[in-house]
């Protein structure tokens, strides 16, 4: 073979090469490799068999079982929890114990039982399937890897960005969470004023002093103060400055001074688009300028599913003062 010949089959070898790999694919790649590694081999070196997997992806342990009610599919179940990292180091707790000792507490967040609602995508899905099965006063810690921590258990996005430990105490469940409500509801009522009936369903409201100014109607412009308080007396929000202070929930960037509001109906926004709760809304209908008054309601009337900083349908307290009407 002379040189032209072998110079000729060079240069085909190379077109050849370079076509395969110019028809060949790019190799797939799988984003969670690294942290599919990572997990495998702690649940492996620090848990060995003590651990159960669950069709997520996720594990779990139970440190101690429960012996209330079963959580089951639709259930309704207040818990305590707190989140860490694989090294064992707290990211968040809802346990005020916890907070101060790791840091990260303030007087301003809300510390006690949280509620997570089975079947309406409340709670991330290694969770949800954690504890389903699980009984009333059972203590479990579940590790969840980012692919099972969607809340669209159909291929959503995840919503934690690597893998993350909850030690999770269920502290009650319940399988009628309306009731729950009303029965809440009436023993507030029954312990703090004196068996006061309600005006309506889930909703409270006392007149403290009846003001001596014009019944409050819808389309008046009003300036009123209020605080706004859970049923075990955490304040979450308030326009009175030493209400504010006192509670620790002060921000320096607010204006604590009378809201103004064009009443609106129940359930409506007024002419400039906002509105206010309907237990709000509800008790200003039933004030006079000048007037003072409590009011206590079910989430239906309050933020209802919609998660707020203190929790999801809880039932909320608020003092009002309507101090003047400008019309």
């Amino acid at each position: 073979m002379n040189i032209y010949d072998k110079l000729k089959q060079a240069l085909f070898l190379l077109l050849v090469a370079s076509l395969f790999f110019a028809c060949s694919k790019d190799p797939v790649v799988d984003p969670d490799a690294s942290e599919k590694r990572v997990f495998s081999a702690h649940i492996t070196t620090v848990y060995k068999d003590t651990l159960a997997e669950l069709p997520s992806g996720a594990y779990m342990m139970v440190r101690k079982k429960g012996e209330g009610n079963v959580i089951g599919d639709e259930s309704a179940l207040f818990v305590r929890y707190s989140t860490l990292d694989l090294k064992g180091i707290y990211k968040t707790s809802s346990l005020e114990e916890v907070a101060k000792n790791v840091g990260g507490y303030s007087r301003a967040n809300y510390y006690g039982p949280v509620l997570f609602e089975m079947g309406t995508y409340s709670m991330i899905k290694g969770f949800e399937e954690a504890m389903l099965g699980q009984r009333e006063g059972a203590d479990v810690r579940i590790l969840i890897p980012s692919w099972a921590s969607g809340y669209d258990y159909e291929g959503s996005l995840a919503t934690n960005s690597s893998p993350v430990v909850y030690d999770v105490e269920v502290v009650s469940v319940i399988d009628d969470y309306e009731r729950y409500e009303i029965d809440t509801l009436e023993r507030f009522s029954a312990n703090y004023y004196n068996g006061l009936d309600s005006l309506v369903e889930g909703f409270y409201f006392s007149s403290l002093e009846d003001g001596d100014g014009d019944s409050v109607k819808v389309g008046d412009r009003i300036s009123y103060n209020y605080v706004g308080r859970l049923l075990n007396g955490f304040v979450f929000d308030t326009n009175i400055e030493d209400t504010a202070r006192k509670y620790s929930i002060y921000n320096r960037e607010t204006t604590y001074e009378p809201v103004s509001y064009e009443v609106a109906d129940v359930g409506s926004t007024n002419s400039s688009g906002e509105s206010v709760v309907d237990g709000f809304a509800k008790a200003l209908l039933n004030m006079r300028s000048g007037g003072k008054a409590i009011t206590f309601f079910s989430s239906d009337w309050g933020y209802g599913a919609q998660r707020q900083d203190f929790g999801l349908r809880q039932q909320l307290f608020f003092y009002i003062e309507v101090v003047n009407e400008d019309n």
